[in-house]
Order: structure tokens, then C-alpha cells, then sequence
């Protein structure tokens, strides 16, 4: 038998990271999206007093953050500070260090991820 074998003319490289790069923004408005849901549920459960809803608030602010949309994720980052103030928890829990660090790049914005 005989196969006849047809190659596609490769993609340049634009168009690759192109793909890549709206693949990568859809899975990004999707993670927003179920961060936003957990948000609303975590609220109701644990109240708005939790560690474990200030970690959401983190997860919301990093995805923001990561978007350059800095306002918003400077929002999400203070209202997770508030929390683990009033927690008590140490400076070096990871909650904690986690704030802390996206306070420090969100003051340094030309450090955004997404470029």
C-alpha cells in the first residue's frame, strides 16, 4: 500500500503565540469566573471573616494582578490584608507572605506577568 503523506505549511510563530495567547486569556476568564462563584460561597459559609475567604480574595487578586488590571487586584489584596490582620496569623504564614508579595509587584506594576 502506498500513503501519500501531505504536510500542512508550518505557522509562523505570531500566529502560534497568538493561539496560545487567547487560549491562555479564556483559561484565565474562566478561573476569574469560578473565583468569583467561590467568592460569593465562601462568603456565606465561612463569612467574610475567614482565612480561607480571605485566600479566595488573594487567588481573585493575583488572577486581576496577572490581567494588569491593577486597581482591581489592589481591591481584592486589601480586603484579604484586613483579614489576616484581624487573624493574627504570623508573618510568616504563607497567607501572609502571599499579601504581601502582591502588594509589592502591584506597587511595581511594570512587573505584571502578561506583557
Amino acid at each position: 500500500f502506498f500513503f501519500l503523506m501531505i504536510r500542512r505549511p508550518p505557522r509562523s510563530t505570531q500566529s502560534r503565540s497568538s493561539a496560545a495567547s487567547d487560549v491562555y486569556k479564556r483559561q484565565v476568564h474562566g478561573a476569574l469566573e469560578y473565583y468569583l462563584k467561590c467568592e460569593r460561597i465562601r462568603a456565606t459559609i465561612l463569612g467574610e471573616s475567614h482565612p480561607d475567604y480571605a485566600t479566595t480574595l488573594i487567588n481573585i487578586g493575583w488572577i486581576y494582578y496577572n490581567q494588569k488590571l491593577l486597581d482591581q487586584a489592589r481591591q481584592f489584596n486589601a480586603r484579604a490584608l484586613q483579614i489576616l490582620q484581624v487573624s493574627q496569623l504570623s508573618s510568616t504564614h504563607p497567607l501572609v507572605t502571599s499579601v504581601n508579595s502582591l502588594a509589592q509587584r502591584i506597587s511595581q506594576p511594570s512587573t505584571c506577568a502578561i506583557q
